[in-house]
């Protein structure tokens, strides 16, 4: 099985470009092409990990199959910007948000916001989405107190009884379970057709599955 010893060669790659770009006088040159590798190495790193593999695998073909009319994605870099055209291709409207303004080259060119998730309801109305999917985003700019003021922002703009993926890691922020703004709002619980935690051996990835509660709050 070549795939492990392809990754390990990815990650290798991917931890020199970094080592290259805190050398002072490479960091403030403007190295285009380098960046364009970079972001190769990258989303081949990426695709590589088991969480990844798993989402590839399983999560993106059972949010494909569950009739979602609309779906919003949180996060975008070099290695999601497949995701929406996936989604699209099956009849799924998805867009795509991210607070970065130089990350909406990597959302969906037709529906992309430039906003901090926890103002999306100035963007779009209430119970706009079938399930948003918060991947990556949680020990990435947003912490566990973050998290709790955005949980109700989520609940609303979700469809009753809509799906929100949280994808988080272990050692860089709060279990969700322990957040109660979430566990008020959503259910964690087996009811579709994936386990409502996913753990990955060797990994600190974590994948949840909640579904809205009620339509109060």
């Amino acid at each position: 099985d070549k795939e492990p010893d392809m990754h390990i060669i990815w990650k290798c790659l991917y931890k020199c470009f970094n080592a290259l770009e805190k050398i002072p006088g490479l960091r403030r040159a403007p190295l285009p092409r380098m960046q364009t590798l970079r972001e190769g190495v990258l989303s081949r790193y990426v695709a590589g990990l088991p969480d990844r593999r798993y989402w590839e695998s399983a999560i993106m073909p059972a949010l494909m199959g569950a009739n979602f009319q609309r779906i919003l994605f949180v996060g975008c870099g070099s290695y999601t910007r497949h995701v929406h055209e996936r989604f699209e291709s099956a009849g799924i409207e998805c867009w795509t948000t991210d607070i970065l303004p130089q990350n909406a080259a990597w959302g969906n060119p037709r529906r992309h916001l430039v906003c901090d998730i926890a103002a999306i309801l100035e963007h779009v109305p209430a119970r706009h989405f079938d399930a948003v999917l918060f991947n990556g985003v949680m020990g990435y700019g947003v912490t566990g107190a973050h998290m709790a003021a955005i949980a109700p922002v989520l609940h609303a703009i979700l469809r009753k009884p809509g799906l929100l993926l949280i994808g988080w890691n272990h050692g860089l922020v709060e279990d969700p379970l322990s957040l109660e703004s979430v566990t008020d709002l959503f259910d964690h619980a087996p009811g579709w057709s994936l386990p409502a935690r996913k753990e990955f051996p060797g990994s600190t990835h974590v994948f949840d599955l909640f579904f809205k509660a009620s339509e109060q709050g």
